[in-house]
């Protein structure tokens, strides 16, 4: 089989496959899409595979991405390994042939190991589990919105009090502060605790699978440029002439003397891709001092304009519909229409009903999307925990310094109230 038809087949399935699982939930067009396609493969499926095989599958999921355990953890050591033997393997002793002054092997252990090390530290930091012990520290160090977290509210597992900004994850059974998700290639929650060391796994990933693409790239350009392959001609086989070797048969040569390069400069740069969208959003999370659980609950909030409400546009046009609450007050119990007196009547009442005060339920509506002092909307919701590009940075690098500082000031506090008290009795 061609090598190109099969690698448009792969980068189109991959790209297809990618843009349904990224954008799936972000337009109607694309849930749409995607739930058709799920329907469809469901379909398929059971009508061709038996049910046993299915109900097998579907315990294995189940285990691997909704229970604590270590599949993935090794899935990763074996992709990470497998694409650095084959750079070791192919790729550098074309470049140590082509360019054996300079030192090809510095940059990669550099990269990986530091991702490693990450990696590691991603795996097996504590991201912020919340107990009995440190929950009222915890609940200091963030105020609640009123909107996506509530004052007083309670875990219905841990049974204990849930600061801002946390959330039980139900594959750990545990309150994480600050959570922002549940990582299957770290088998671990991604917290206040381990947020700095996932940033840079995710940065130090993309670096190496950068760097291994560009390897790559260059062992394969500078062998075209050492055979001189673009200068030479092939052998049509279909009419047996000799014809100059174009790009599309260049890369057709080179997949048939290297499979293995080729294939993983081709995988790795999809990989860039894919990686960095992923890490450029975690990277604006960072700058704005957000999480992904945050971003799904305010995508999850009605719509809200400046200094709006969304209970206004539905009374709005509850009151300007045809059958609305206005028009059929000018109708009585029985269904009767109103005289001209009766309808001014019956106008006047509802416009005092309206100006006189809110029920209990109303005001309780406006206390909860009440933040600063004004009706909030999705920009304030999303801004709440925002203290400046610094502060966020130095909050994610730092994360208990808060902490620190208030045990440093808690001790000094307890002695001056013992030295006042030996003052007093003196």
């Amino acid at each position: 089989m061609d090598f190109l038809p099969f690698f448009l087949g792969y980068v189109g399935i991959f790209g297809i496959v990618a843009v349904l699982v990224l954008f799936a939930n972000s337009t109607p067009y694309f849930s749409s899409v995607s739930d058709r396609i799920k329907q469809i493969i469901i379909r398929t499926v059971h009508k061709v595979v038996p049910t046993f095989i299915i109900n097998l599958v579907k315990d294995i999921v189940h285990y691997v991405f909704n229970t604590r355990n270590h599949v993935m953890q090794f899935m990763f050591g074996i992709l990470v390994v497998g694409g650095n033997v084959i750079l070791m393997m192919d790729v550098m002793p074309l470049l140590y042939i082509f360019e054996p002054e300079e030192n090809h092997m510095f940059l990669p252990m550099v990269f990986l190991f530091v991702n490693l090390a990450a990696f590691h530290l991603s795996c097996a930091t504590d991201p912020g589990h919340i107990t009995s012990s440190n929950v009222a520290m915890l609940a200091s160090l963030y105020k609640a919105d009123g909107i996506m977290f509530k004052a007083g509210s309670q875990c219905s597992t841990c049974k204990l009090a849930k600061p801002a900004r946390s959330k039980h994850c139900s594959i750990c059974n545990r309150c994480v502060h600050r959570f922002d998700h549940h990582c299957i290639w770290t088998n671990n929650c991604v917290g206040a605790g381990n947020l700095r060391w996932f940033f840079g796994f995710l940065w130090t990933l993309v670096v190496m699978v950068v760097n291994g693409a560009v390897m790559g790239t260059r062992a394969m350009m500078l062998m075209v440029q050492h055979l001189k392959i673009m200068d030479s001609g092939y052998v049509d086989p279909s009419t047996g002439n000799v014809l100059p070797v174009t790009i599309p048969v260049m890369i057709q040569h080179l997949f048939m003397q290297h499979p293995r390069c080729v294939f993983l400069i081709s995988s790795l740069f999809m990989l860039t891709v894919l990686l960095g969208l992923f890490t450029l959003y975690h990277t604006y999370l960072l700058l704005n001092n957000q999480t992904t659980n945050e971003r799904y609950k305010i995508a999850d909030l009605p719509v809200v304009k400046l200094g709006g409400h969304p209970q206004d546009e539905a009374s709005h046009k509850e009151s300007t519909s045809p059958g609305s609450s206005e028009n059929k007050q000018q109708r009585d119990k029985n269904g009767r229409h109103l005289s001209g007196q009766d309808q001014k009547k019956n106008s006047k009442s509802s416009r005092k009903q309206a100006s006189s005060p809110k029920s209990g339920e109303n005001r309780k509506v406006e206390n909860n999307t009440a933040v600063r002092g004004h009706k909030c909307d999705e920009k304030d919701v999303s801004s709440f925990y925002n203290k400046g590009l610094y502060q966020n940075i130095c909050e994610v690098l730092f994360p208990w310094s808060d902490l620190a500082e208030m045990q440093e000031v808690a001790p000094q506090n307890v002695q001056s109230t013992d030295s006042i008290h030996k003052r007093k009795k003196r």
